[in-house]
This record gives structure tokens, sequence and C-alpha cells, in this order.
């Protein structure tokens, strides 16, 4: 591992652990890019946090450039942070006015409890989890305050009804709304009534905000990471920040809501990850929890290669069958994590018989040409390789 990767890694994590720390001030005693250091920061949307611990716990160790400049990064990550957070919190109350209660899933949701400060981690789309009773009047809301519609009027039924989200955006911000944590067919259920019932309400920037509880939001970072095939090193950092925060209590019923959701090996999945970037710390999780090391250690291994050591190339499925649909090499991430043969079944049968969520045509008939269309593309793709 570069040094300049080792040192981001190290510095990513609020505070600093005393193992993380030795390894700076070893790193911090050889010849250092800070372009370098900085480009990576930046790639892994981490910059609030390692330019804040470099300044504050490792200032005499780094030139006064170096320092100059890592003060004015961390000021403007942390800014943008709290712009992007008081633009959400300021959607969230206005709904709160018009009668629609929202629960924010991820952004300042994260920071706050997992950072313990709302300026610690930058996001991007703001995700609102609605009753599903408030979407169409959440709709209509977004759309009176100017915000544009990114899916096609005749597909809204179908995808509400697919448990997809609706996809808004005006000039300054994305958001989506959804009634549910993530879509139908992969088959991660959570009960909808539980997430409300056991949400809570924290402090942001002078106003409170509901939040899953941490044994939901722990979890259904779990699966989104997965969904997403962990290809941000942040939502690693924040699974670590979260489990060190738990109680082995919470860590508990973590595992009973992964064992009920038939979610055990995405819960083993994002422990192995942290484990693999970070290095073992103590957790709330038994290692029961970490699961066979065997039924993660492919996609353990895929993910940190991508992430730490840049291997593109790679993948689960051979180029040319990952060619025949942009969501081929997504979905054999996620089949690969689930350990129910009926959810891989399924899961794959919605993919290759249903229209996507995003699907404009309203032709009956998508059903019939989906698979058809599929299959013409896989023979067009061996026909080519061979």
């Amino acid at each position: 591992m570069l040094s300049e990767t080792d040192l981001v890694i190290a510095l990513s994590r609020m505070p600093v652990r005393s193992e993380a720390r030795k390894r700076v001030r070893q790193v911090l005693e050889q010849s250092i890019d800070w372009d370098a250091v900085k480009r990576l920061a930046t790639r892994w949307q981490v910059e609030p946090t390692v330019f804040g611990n470099l300044g504050s716990e490792f200032a005499t160790a780094i030139p006064t450039e170096v320092r100059s400049e890592a003060a004015m990064l961390e000021q403007l990550s942390r800014a943008h942070a709290v712009s992007r957070t008081l633009l959400l919190m300021e959607l969230v109350d206005s709904l709160a006015g018009a009668g629609i209660p929202a629960i924010v899933l991820k952004g300042p949701a994260i920071a706050i409890i997992g950072y313990d400060d709302c300026s610690r981690r930058t996001f991007g789309d703001a995700d609102l989890l609605l009753r599903r009773d408030d979407l169409i009047r959440g709709r209509d809301f977004l759309l009176a305050r100017g915000y544009t519609a990114h899916f096609h009027p005749a597909r809204e039924r179908a995808m509400i009804a697919g448990q997809s989200a609706l996809e808004f955006s005006d000039s300054r911000s994305s958001v989506e709304l959804h009634w549910t944590l993530v879509s139908r067919h992969l088959r991660f259920n959570l009960r909808v009534e539980d997430l409300w019932s056991r949400s809570q309400l924290i402090q942001c920037v002078g106003s409170e905000m509901r939040v899953l509880s941490p044994e939901h939001l722990f979890l259904y970072l779990c699966a989104h990471g997965a969904k997403h095939e962990w290809s941000s090193f942040r939502w690693i950092c924040d699974i670590a920040q979260l489990a060190a925060r738990l109680t082995p209590s919470q860590a508990g019923k973590v595992m009973e809501l992964a064992a009920e959701a038939n979610a055990k090996r995405l819960l083993a999945l994002a422990l192995r990850l942290a484990q693999e970037v970070f290095g073992e710390e103590p957790s709330p999780f038994p290692s029961s929890a970490f699961g066979d090391r065997r039924d993660t250690a492919a996609l353990v291994s895929l993910v940190s290669g991508r992430l730490i050591h840049g291997k593109v190339d790679k993948g689960l499925l051979p180029p040319r069958i990952a060619g025949i649909h942009r969501y081929m090499e997504p979905l054999a991430f996620w089949l690969r994590s689930r350990e129910r043969t009926r959810d891989q079944i399924a899961c794959a049968a919605e993919f290759i018989f249903v229209p996507a969520a995003g699907d404009n045509s309203r032709n009956q008939l998508q059903r019939v040409f989906r698979p058809i269309r599929l299959a013409a593309n896989a023979v067009r793709r061996l026909a080519s390789a061979s």
C-alpha cells in the first residue's frame, strides 16, 4: 500500500485510533506526496476527517504550507457539509409544516450519529423516508417548490409498487423520496411500521431531525453498500464509525434484524470490509456476526482491490457477460451478498422479467420483450467474443 493511501485511511476516522496514530507518525517520517493525499481524500469524500485530524493532531509533524492548506480544505469541506445540511433541514421542516413527516435516512443522520457533528461528513443527494400514503403529497410538494421529477409519470404507480425511490432535483439539491429502504425485488424486508415506531429525534443545526434507530440505520447501510457494490470508501468508514458507537445490546438487535430479513451475510460483509480496511478493532459484535470468512472473501477482495489498490478491471463476471446489461455486475454482487437461494432466484427473476423502474415505456409487452432483449444481447456478446 502506498504511504499516501495508508495515511488517508488512518486519518479518515473520528477520533484517530491509537494504532492508527502510531501508523500516521511512521508514515509522516517518510517523503509524502501531499497532492496525492489531497486528491485521494477528495476522491474518497473524507476531507472533513482527514484534514481535520491532520491539522488538530499532527500539525507539528507536517510542513507549514501543508498545515495551512489542510486547515483551508477542512474549513471548506465542513462548510459545504453544513450548507447542505441546512438546505435539507429547511426542506424537512417545510414538509413537516405541510403535515408530511419524514425520516432522514443518510447524510447528516450518519454524520451526527457516527461522527458527532454534521460537518464531519459530506453528502450529496437527500434521501427521505415518507409513509406510503404521503408519497403523492410529497411529490406534489416538491413540484410546487420548483423541483423537477426524474421519472416518467406513466411509471410512477409501478415505481411506488416496486418500492423504488422517486427522484427530484432543483438548482441546489437532489431529493429521493422512499417509502421503504430498498426496492422490492432486492428482498430486503424490514417492517416499515418498525422503522417509524423505533425512529428517533436528534438535534441538528438548531432543529430536530427524525432518523432511523441506530440498529435499523446500521443494517440499512449494510444493504445500501452491497446494493452499490461498496463503491464508496466513505461508506466503509460509516460502518466502522457506527459500529464503534453501538452497545453490545444494540449490536445484538442488529443481528436479530439481520436474521429476520435473511441478511446475515450483508451484515457479515460490511463488518469484514471494515476489518479489512481498518484492521482488528474492539467490536460490540460477537465473532458469529462476522460469519464464515469463505462466504465473503471474494467480495471483500473485490471491493478492497477496487477501492484501495485501483484494480478497475476486476469483477465477478467475465466482461462479455457483464456487458449484457449495466446492472449485471451489481446484480451479481448483490446475489453473492445474500445467503438464501430463494432470495437469489427471486431477485434474478425480477431482473429478467420485470422492466426497470426508470423504464419510460408504457408498453405492457415489456415483460415479454425484456428477457428476449437480454438474451439477444447475451448471444451477441458471446458471438463477438468467440
